[in-house]
This record gives C-alpha cells, structure tokens and sequence, in this order.
C-alpha cells in the first residue's frame, strides 16, 4: 500500500481513462437508448442499408419520440449523413456491441450485438458482462499506437471492477459513495500507478477527513471533455442499477451511493477471476452462479416497494382483470400488478398501462425473459424457455383496456432491469 504522502504521477503524458467518444453525448448510456438503438439496428441489419439510410433515421426518429421526457437526448437530428453511429459509435463498439473499424457505414453487429438485441442475453447479463470484461486499454476504439503506451508500462486495468470495489469498501467502511471529483482526481491518478484496492479507498478517506491535499496531484482531465468522459463510467453503473446517483449542486460533488439492495450480488460479480474475456466463458460463469437472476429477483421486487401509488396501480389493475394475463392463475395472494411502459420511463399508473401477473411472470417480464408484443404474441428469452417453454403460450388475448402503444414501446426499445 501506498504511504499517506505518496503523490502519483502520470505513466505517459496523455494518460487518463476514456469511455467512448472524446464528444460524448450523456443520454446515450441510457439503456433504452444504448440498448434500444441496438434493437432497431438488428431489425435493419442484413437488408444492405446504411446507418446515414432512411429507413435507420425513420428508427432513430421514433425512438427519439419514445424517450421524449424521460431520457435527454434528441435521437431525430442525429440522422443522414452525420447520424449518431458516424459521430458516436464509439459507445456501441466500446462495449463490443458492433465492431470496430470501418466498415463502410453499413449496419452491422457482432455476434455478441446480436444476441443482446435478440433478448438472448438479459439487460442485467449484459451490464454484469461489461463490469467483468471492458478493459482500458480498449481495443475497440483507443489506436492501436495509444495501446502499446499502456502495454509498454505493463498497465491494464478494469475501470468498471475499480470503481465497484472502492464503493463496497466505503460501504463496509460505513462511507459508500463516491464523488465523480473523487473519481477524477484520485482513483483515475492512482490507477496510471498500478494502485490497489485498499489504496483508492484510503487516500478518498483522508482526503474527506483533511488529512492529506491532492492540490499537486496530476491532472488526469485536462482536455475540455476529459471530465465528463470519465463520468460516463458513473453513469453506466447507475444506469444499470449497481450505483444511486444523488444529484448536488455540481457534477463534481454529485455523489453515487452503492445499490445496497444487490450488495452480495456485485460482490460476487467483484469476486468471480477474470480468467478469459470470451464472451462465452464469461457469460457460462455468470449464468452458473445465478448471480445475474438474483440481481434480477431483488430489482425488481425493490422496484415494486419503491413505486409511489404502487398499491392503487395494484388495486386498480386486479379489479380491471382478475387474472395473470398469462397463466389464467385468479388467486389474489399470486396476482401482482406489472406496468408495460416502466415508471422510470414516465409509464402512467394507469389499468391501461398494467398487466395482472402471476409473481414469477411478474418477475420474467420486469426481467426481460418474457416479451409481449402489441398483437399479444409472446417471447421467451433462451433462459426462459429451458423452464417455463411448455407452460407459457405462444400467443394471448391482449385486453380491451390496454394501451397497445405502451406494448410496441416496451417491445421496441426494453430490455428488463
């Protein structure tokens, strides 16, 4: 461990972390807007179209409406020919969801892309992928001259795994936050230096306690957007759940609190070996430890204690149908009440934005392992099917009551917690 009157210093002039693009865009993490471009991209990908098409920008106009209010960010004037993917595709090729390199402007995905957009792999197994795998340097989108810099001073790090094990260390330490100034101005510095855990998390305690002054400490931001590229990392673990974002009066001091809720759980995904980065044997491992279904399982049973109205919506979606729209089961004590459009993304506490479910159902479809669509045909994810294929129909009646829109938005652009 590093000594209280360490200064680190910079491996090579220009280190610092980068997330995707050196212009970023805040919205885009949003995972019904990362995710939910990627599924319209596989809607379009194999007919020879281009991302500058109009049949992509008809996409990206829609889905721009459907975030409207929830997610800041206009999708419709980033079409034709300086489209989102020419000026920011680096955050889809960042997290291995379509490949690097040029590739004439032709819609394409990886066969990871793919599997995420066919709802093979869940919301909550994609980010617990990210977390286990993306690795700075980062092939995908750093020059392969910016990655030898890294590899010629033997630094590879995971800034994701960095992050996560310093905030359940606070915790244990009853301090379980960050600050994105704490995360700029120590963990990012320190990490050029080949820190430990232990490191990160004692030089953010004495500087909260005024024991030490980190004025002469290196610069890891300097460029204009420097700062705001490393916050992409906070934002991406509270987009998915495993940071709580506390807004302050700066982004500076903004403050990002561990998700107590799934604490075990990001201990496990912190604790599983980074032993290859194939995107099988990093899946098989996660899907063996039940972690991601456990995250899954506690999310969203939280979301429904946390819900304001949550007992009205309940109230009025069982009288409204009194039964799981899936199963036929009528027994109240198994019934719960499932909104389509999620409250996050403005889903009205409404009968026409509810289904009544059985809990398991509750659980799959709030999950992503179970779809319905507005003309009422219903998808399992691959997971899904291997228990629940012989008992869940292939096709229900949707009833009068429902808002079919709110069905095509969650079928469009949703991919579960």
């Amino acid at each position: 461990m590093f000594a209280k009157d360490f200064i680190p210093e910079k491996p090579f002039p220009d280190f610092k972390w980068k997330w995707a693009c050196l212009q970023c865009t805040e919205g885009i993490n949003d995972p019904v807007v990362l995710l939910g471009v990627l599924f319209r991209m596989r809607k379009l990908e194999g007919k020879g179209l281009k991302y500058s098409s109009e049949e992509f920008a008809r996409e990206l106009v829609e889905l721009s409406e459907d975030v409207k209010g929830s997610v800041d960010i206009d999708l419709a004037r980033r079409t034709g020919t300086r489209n989102i993917i020419r000026n920011s595709g680096q955050y889809w090729r960042a997290v291995g969801l379509i490949p690097p390199g040029d590739r004439r402007g032709k819609i394409t995905l990886t066969e990871f892309g793919r599997r995420v957009a066919d709802h093979d792999i869940s919301q909550t197994e994609f980010s617990a992928i990210t977390v286990q795998t993306f690795k700075l340097p980062n092939i995908h989108i750093q020059p392969h001259e910016e990655c030898l810099r890294w590899e010629s001073h033997s630094l590879i790090i995971f800034p994701l795994r960095i992050i996560l094990s310093t905030v359940l260390e606070l915790s244990r330490r009853g301090q379980g936050y960050i600050t994105t100034e704490e995360l700029t101005k120590i963990i990012i510095p320190l990490s050029g230096c080949h820190a430990q855990i232990d490191d990160y998390v004692n030089f953010i305690l004495w500087h909260r306690t005024g024991e030490i002054s980190i004025a002469n400490w290196p610069n890891c931001c300097e460029g204009a957007n420097d700062f705001r590229i490393a916050r992409e990392y906070l934002l991406f673990l509270s987009n998915y759940g495993y940071l709580e974002r506390v807004d302050a009066p700066t982004r500076e001091s903004e403050q990002y609190y561990l998700n107590t809720v799934i604490e075990a759980e990001i201990a496990d995904i912190l604790a599983t070996p980074i032993t290859d980065s194939s995107l099988q044997i990093v899946l098989d491992q996660i899907r063996s430890t039940e972690v991601a279904s456990e995250v899954e399982r506690k999310r969203v049973q939280n979301f429904r204690i946390s819900r304001p109205n949550q007992a009205r919506f309940r109230h009025d979606v069982l009288t409204a149908c009194q039964r799981c729209v899936i199963t036929n089961v009528t027994m109240p004590e198994v019934l719960e009440a499932a909104h389509i459009k999620p409250y996050k993304y403005k889903g009205e506490d409404t009968v026409a934005n509810g289904f009544a479910m059985r809990t398991d159902i509750h659980i799959l479809f709030d999950a992503g392992h179970l779809r319905i669509s507005e003309t009422g045909t219903v998808e399992l994810s691959t997971r899904a099917r291997m228990d629940y294929g012989a008992t869940i129909p292939p096709r229900i009646v949707i009833p009068e009551f429902t808002n079919r829109d709110f069905l095509r938005w969650r079928w469009e652009n949703y991919n579960g917690v």
